[in-house]
């Protein structure tokens, strides 16, 4: 049992991870900024203390770090999606969302009475870019797009100002992360919907290979990593080392939908595949942690908690 403050708590992992720390039984503070809904968490906010802040705001961010005293930091928030701009303007916005605000929980955290004594933030395998595969935690990367690159600059950030840290930090980058209740504007998601409701669905790329956790295992990793940072190190892979083709993945969701198989259209592969997979030996020979949700079974859990949550809710609003 610890006391646990989790930023980005009204997201899809930062919420599975919330419900994780108290079931573990932490005493669990979330900040959230000040528009974000929460909708995800709406039935176990009386069992968190729940501020809205933005982080930047240093006076209120410090005060809040006064009264919480966290031991561990999960730093989750982050904006995972930026338009490509011709005035590079995604450029700067991704440093104001992301980058900012880490350096100023950093700053804070750095300045309390009573720092905590870990800070785990989850990084990306997008950070890894244009790099050969598996991606190994000491290659150097070469991210394409400005989320990626703000997540990679927050990575050397905190790697850079670890000798200057009250408390050990360390980056979790994870594999693409999937599981109940993710936005429909991932893949997974949405194509368990189209094919439940009797949908369409497009595929653009089905040869591209896809490492993929459940978000489960992602949160016990997290919390493995909050309890012994310096024994994984500043950076660390959290993924499945397995990277199954996207046919595959969407020939098994089209038999746990029961959908007809002519509801999945699979474009002609127009360019080269590319394959997403991380290496996690690290975690695994110096933590112990290894993913333990097959995706047969992740993807079945999945498709369940959409068929009880989703699907009724569509039918609702076609009836209205």
């Amino acid at each position: 049992m610890a006391r646990v403050l989790i930023t980005g708590a009204s997201g899809f992992i930062g919420s599975n991870l919330t419900r994780a720390c108290l079931k573990r039984g932490d005493e669990v503070s979330v900040i959230l900024r000040p528009r974000s809904s929460t909708g995800r968490i709406a039935d176990i906010a009386s069992r968190v203390d729940l501020y809205r802040l933005d982080v930047t705001d240093a006076r209120a961010l410090r005060s809040y770090l006064a009264k919480a005293r966290p031991e561990i930091v999960f730093h989750v928030g982050a904006r995972t999606r930026f338009e490509t701009r011709p005035d590079l303007q995604d450029l700067a916005d991704s440093v104001e969302e992301n980058v900012s605000p880490l350096i100023a929980l950093l700053s804070a955290l750095a300045a309390c009475d009573c720092p905590p004594r870990t800070f785990v933030r989850t990084g990306t395998i997008a950070e890894y870019g244009d790099c050969p595969t598996p991606f190994i935690e000491t290659e150097r990367e070469r991210p394409g797009g400005s989320y990626a690159a703000s997540l990679l600059a927050g990575t050397h950030y905190l790697e850079m100002a670890q000798p200057r840290l009250p408390f050990f930090a360390v980056t979790a980058r994870l594999a693409l992360t999937y599981g109940p209740g993710q936005s429909e504007s991932f893949l997974i998601p949405r194509a368990i919907t189209q094919l439940l409701a009797g949908q369409k669905v497009s595929v653009r790329s089905p040869l591209d290979r896809r490492d993929l956790i459940h978000v489960d295992d992602v949160t016990t990793a997290l919390m493995m990593l909050g309890d012994n940072p310096e024994g994984a190190g500043p950076v660390v892979n959290v993924g499945t080392g397995d990277s199954p083709t996207v046919a595959e993945v969407m020939r098994t969701l089209i038999k746990l939908t029961d959908a007809d198989v002519d509801l999945v259209k699979f474009s002609d592969q127009v360019r080269d595949p590319v394959e997403l997979i991380v290496s996690a030996e690290r975690i695994r020979e110096r933590l112990g942690w290894s993913a333990e949700i097959k995706l047969q079974d992740g993807l079945e859990r999945t498709v369940k908690w959409a068929r009880e949550n989703i699907i009724p809710n569509l039918a609702t609003e076609m009836q209205a």
